[in-house]
């Protein structure tokens, strides 16, 4: 029969029936001759500490233990398999799903607060990505176009286009008109040009200004942002300007031609010059410049001259120019 005694050195030993089995309480520690002590109660609370002083000590959990916590020597508490440690409710979780994957479930949100998240290792996102409450709605093949290493196309360009531009340091989007015209300078080779050519012959023996209108002259092209005055060309927008000239000299071995180009009723150093033909009287010469203007600059040609004029719109003596950037 089972029965309690009290050995000698103070211990109580609470025996079963045929004494081969007993539990021994000593100075407050339980021991027992065989490896398991089971307590037989719904709830069994203890004061205090509870210490499992054995290296990889396990406990245990559920009518089949299929759950284990184990004590991992120098490392911390191993949880067995594939279960999971739940918050709250089973939704929300962590858990080993494989010997190499650990994962983190909540029904709604993660959410991570600290001064710094360090990630090392490659981030896939499957959802929604957001900074500072803004979605990120670009799509990873986007985003690797920003990559020097992307492979070029030959997509066309449209009006309406989008640029990425580093605006002072903020990146924003613009169009390419936008883009064109910084670049140009707004180039509008309608608007910023002008040719004039002579359609008759004219003789100018003091030095004047060209009159190309009034001389017998047809506007070939002149564009909005161009006005021409008495030969005088006044330019409206500022920018680099090709300009050119043809002379067609029509006078005799003894005539002199000599004409310069002007900017701001100043000679910039271009001239024409036609003496000494001998037994060669006609004959012609082109100057051209690449020159900065500002809006409402002047320029014309200047001096004295008999020159040939002709009804082709390509006029044998002409004057004409186009802006080519700001």
């Amino acid at each position: 029969m089972a029965e309690i005694r009290i050995n000698a050195t103070g211990g109580v030993k609470l025996y079963d029936a045929d004494d081969s089995h007993y539990a021994q309480i000593i100075a407050g520690t339980i021991t027992s001759n065989v490896d398991a002590i089971t307590l037989g109660h719904d709830v069994v609370s203890i004061v205090d500490n509870l210490a499992l002083t054995s290296d990889s000590a396990v406990l245990k959990f559920g009518a089949d233990n299929d759950t284990t916590l184990t004590h991992t020597d120098g490392t911390g508490l191993t949880l067995n398999s594939t279960n999971k440690l739940c918050f709250n409710d089973a939704s929300q979780f962590v858990q080993g799903s494989s010997a190499t994957v650990l994962s983190i479930g909540a029904t709604d949100e993660i959410d991570l607060t600290a001064t710094a998240i360090d990630i090392n290792g490659t981030c896939d996102i499957s959802g929604t990505f957001s900074l500072g409450g803004t979605n990120i709605t670009t799509t990873a093949a986007e985003i690797n176009l920003i990559d020097g290493g992307t492979s070029r196309g030959t997509t066309a360009i449209a009006d309406g286009d989008g640029v990425l531009i580093n605006d002072a340091g903020t990146m924003r989007m613009t169009t390419v008109q936008t883009l064109a015209t910084y670049i140009g300078g707004g180039i509008d080779c309608d608007a910023d040009a002008w040719q004039y050519h002579l359609s008759a012959n004219l003789d100018q023996n003091s030095a004047a200004v060209i009159d190309f209108e009034g001389g017998n002259g047809s506007p070939y092209k002149l564009g909005s942002n161009v006005t021409e005055s008495g030969g005088v060309i006044t330019v409206g927008t500022a920018g680099w300007y090709y300009v050119e000239c043809c002379l067609a000299n029509n006078g005799a071995a003894t005539d002199a031609t000599e004409v310069y180009f002007r900017k701001e009723s100043s000679n910039i150093g271009g001239r024409i010059l036609f003496s000494n033909f001998d037994d060669i009287d006609y004959g012609a010469k082109t100057m051209s410049f690449l020159i900065e203007a500002s809006a409402n600059d002047t320029f014309d040609m200047y001096g004295t001259g008999h020159w040939f004029g002709s009804n082709s719109t390509v006029g044998t003596t002409y004057f004409m120019g186009i802006r080519l950037g700001a």
